[in-house]
C-alpha cells in the first residue's frame, strides 16, 4: 500500500510541474546543508526548490499532462531536485550562476575547471610544506625566507577528481577552487528543452551583437531603398539630401537652393573674371 505521505509528494510535485511556466533540474551533489538553506533564502519568492524520492519525482513528471515535459527524466540521475520558478530559463541560468561560492577542494572531488597554480612567492615558511607541495606535482625553492612557485602547473584538469595530496596543497595556497551552487542540469520552458550549453551566453556580448545586426539591417534597407516604420524619416531626409545635391548641381532654381544657386553663380564669375585679367 502507498503511504499517505508519498501520494502527497506527488500529487504537490505534479500540480507544480502543471503550473509553474518555467521548470529546471538541478544538481544537488554534495551541497552542504547550511548553504542549501542559505540558497533557498535567497531564492525566495524567485524560485522554489523541491526535492523527493526520484521514483516521486519520475512518477510525477508522468502524470504531468504538459507537452515535452517527459523529457525531463533523463537529467534526474544523481542527486537532482527541481527548480520550479517564473522567471525565464536564460535569467533562472543567469541568476544561478552569478550566486555560486567558491569553497576549498576535498579529496574526490571533481575540479570544475583547469587548476592552476601559478608561478611565484606562497609566502608559506619553508619546513614540512614544501614536501607537501611537492607531492602535488609542484616544483619549488626557498626564496627570501619563503617557498616560492619556480613554475606554473595545471596540477588537475576539468572534470578529474581531485587528490589528497592536490587538496592538500591548494588548502595551503588559500585557493578554493570548487564551486558551491545549484547547476542546472536542464530547463523546460513550452514544450522547448534547454541545456546549459544553450543557455551558457554573455549578456552585454549578446546584446551588441543585436545592436550591431539592427545597425546593418537599418542601413542595407536604406541602401536598397526598402521603407520600413524605422527608416522613413531616414529614405526621406535621404531624398531630400539628393534631390538637393541633384538640383545643384543641374542648375534647377528652387525656392530651397536659388541662394545656393546664386552664391555657386556668383563664385564662377570671380573665377571667370580672375582668369580673364590673367589672360589680359
Amino acid at each position: 500500500m502507498i503511504r499517505e505521505w508519498k501520494k502527497k509528494d506527488v500529487k504537490e510535485l505534479t500540480e507544480l510541474l502543471e503550473e509553474k511556466p518555467v521548470i529546471g533540474i538541478t544538481s544537488m551533489y554534495k551541497i552542504p546543508g547550511p548553504q542549501l538553506q542559505d540558497m533557498r533564502k535567497d531564492l525566495h519568492g524567485k524560485a522554489d526548490i523541491r526535492m523527493s524520492r526520484k521514483t516521486l519525482m519520475m512518477r510525477a513528471i508522468e502524470e504531468a499532462d504538459r507537452n515535452g515535459i517527459d523529457k525531463l527524466k533523463d537529467k534526474l540521475e544523481g542527486e537532482a531536485a527541481f527548480v520550479f520558478t517564473d522567471m525565464n530559463p536564460f535569467k533562472l541560468y543567469s541568476y544561478l550562476k552569478e550566486n555560486k561560492s567558491s569553497a576549498p577542494a576535498k579529496a574526490g572531488d571533481i575540479a570544475p575547471n583547469d587548476i592552476v597554480i601559478k608561478e611565484g612567492g606562497t609566502g608559506i615558511d619553508p619546513g614540512p610544506a614544501i614536501g607537501k607541495l611537492q607531492n602535488a606535482g609542484l616544483k619549488t625553492s626557498i626564496d627570501d625566507g619563503e617557498i616560492k612557485i619556480v613554475k606554473e602547473s595545471k596540477v588537475v584538469e576539468q572534470g578529474e577528481t581531485i587528490s589528497k595530496e592536490v587538496a592538500g596543497a591548494l588548502k595551503m595556497l588559500g585557493m578554493e577552487p570548487m564551486e558551491i551552487g545549484l547547476s542546472l542540469k536542464v530547463v523546460w520552458e513550452d514544450g522547448n528543452v534547454f541545456n546549459p550549453d544553450d543557455l551558457d551566453i554573455d549578456v552585454d556580448e549578446y546584446k551588441e551583437d543585436i545592436k550591431l545586426s539592427y545597425q546593418r539591417a537599418l542601413n542595407l534597407s536604406i541602401n536598397a531603398g526598402y521603407v520600413t516604420e524605422e527608416n522613413i524619416k531616414l529614405l526621406i531626409s535621404k531624398a531630400w539630401s539628393e534631390s538637393k545635391a541633384l538640383a545643384l548641381e543641374s542648375g534647377y532654381p528652387t525656392k530651397e537652393n536659388i541662394g545656393d544657386l546664386l552664391r555657386m553663380t556668383q563664385e564662377k564669375t570671380k573665377s571667370l573674371k580672375s582668369k580673364v585679367e590673367e589672360v589680359s
